[in-house]
């Protein structure tokens, strides 16, 4: 009797101590999942930090607002596509079938000087956007076709570079953006990405050091995320820049009425609906160096204007 009792003593024994391994393992993976939690935390939080002054995302600036600042562009400007500033903050603009190059002032409207590409006479095709980088101006055609040239005095014809691509018209490359940090160009593509990308939208990287586009898209934006996150359910991009305070890309969709946040690892930061009422055609973006975003739309036989949004205070 005493060596069953004994033999079913150390039975309860091992039980008891499988129970306390069993116990002290799911404590273990309790505590790296809270660990794991807390890392990703803190490595937003850093990430945010490193923000100046934390400004810049997207949700400081007051998209939903339907009485926001509304500046008028001249008839000549009908179908504006992109706009951007120089480094002393001169605004610059373009239409869409023809290469001529519009200083604008930011406060009124108005044309201040035109200028436009070409030998003997002005340059035509299908732009869509426009860049500046290191005392350069390039625009960019659906097709994806790169032109290179300088600033211009009014009136003037001036001489230019250009750059092809493996991208095409069945891209449809409707933005174009600077970044410093990498010196390259950043091409945002409203139609196909590429065949291995079905429905996701693509951003591809011209490198100002070697003159070529990178195979590889800097950006994938998935298509799935974009239809639950969006109210049109769609994003075809019209226009991208870079935002002088966070570093963090932004991405217009004229269909779709969308604005993204994009990080520098290409992650979906944040996403906002364009009000209708607001944005009749949002084609071109661009950031001022205090961080006022600008957002200009094609007039669609009205009037073409531009839309201001400052900083939250």
């Amino acid at each position: 009797m005493k060596k069953y009792r004994d033999k079913f003593l150390n039975l309860l024994l091992i039980l008891a101590l499988f129970s306390l391994a069993a116990c002290d393992g799911k404590k273990q993976t309790r505590e790296k999942d809270q660990a794991r939690d807390k890392s990703s935390t803190e490595k937003e939080q850093i990430s945010r930090k490193n923000i100046p002054g934390g400004k810049g995302s997207l949700n400081e600036y007051d998209i939903s607002n339907v009485s926001a600042e509304k500046i008028a562009l001249p008839p000549e400007l009908m179908e504006v596509s992109g706009i951007t500033f120089t480094n002393d903050n001169r605004m610059f603009a373009h239409g869409d079938e023809d290469g001529d190059i519009f200083e604008i002032d930011p406060q009124s409207g108005k044309v201040i000087k035109k200028f436009s590409i070409g030998s003997f006479l002005t340059v035509k095709g299908d732009f869509e956007d426009i860049a500046y980088a290191k005392g350069k101006f390039y625009l960019v055609e659906s097709n994806g076709k790169i032109y290179e040239f300088s600033e211009g005095s009014n009136g003037e014809l001036v001489k230019f570079k250009t750059y092809k691509t493996f991208l095409s018209g069945k891209n449809d490359v409707e933005g174009l953006c600077y970044d410093n940090e990498t010196n390259s160009l950043l091409l945002a593509c409203k139609g196909s990405g590429g065949k291995e990308y079905g429905k996701d939208k693509t951003v591809y990287t011209f490198s100002l050091d070697n003159l070529e586009l990178d195979e590889i898209p800097r950006f994938v934006i998935s298509a799935k995320d974009i239809k639950n996150n969006s109210v049109e359910g769609k994003f075809n991009p019209s226009g991208i820049a870079k935002n002088p305070l966070s570093g963090s890309f932004y991405i217009i969709a004229a269909s779709g009425n969308t604005i993204l946040e994009i990080s520098k690892a290409g992650e979906v930061l944040d996403q906002a609906d364009l009000p209708e009422k607001v944005h009749i055609q949002a084609e071109g973006i661009a950031f001022k160096s205090d961080g006022t975003l600008y957002i200009s739309n094609e007039g669609r036989g009205k009037e073409p204007y531009f839309i201001v949004y400052g900083l939250n205070k």
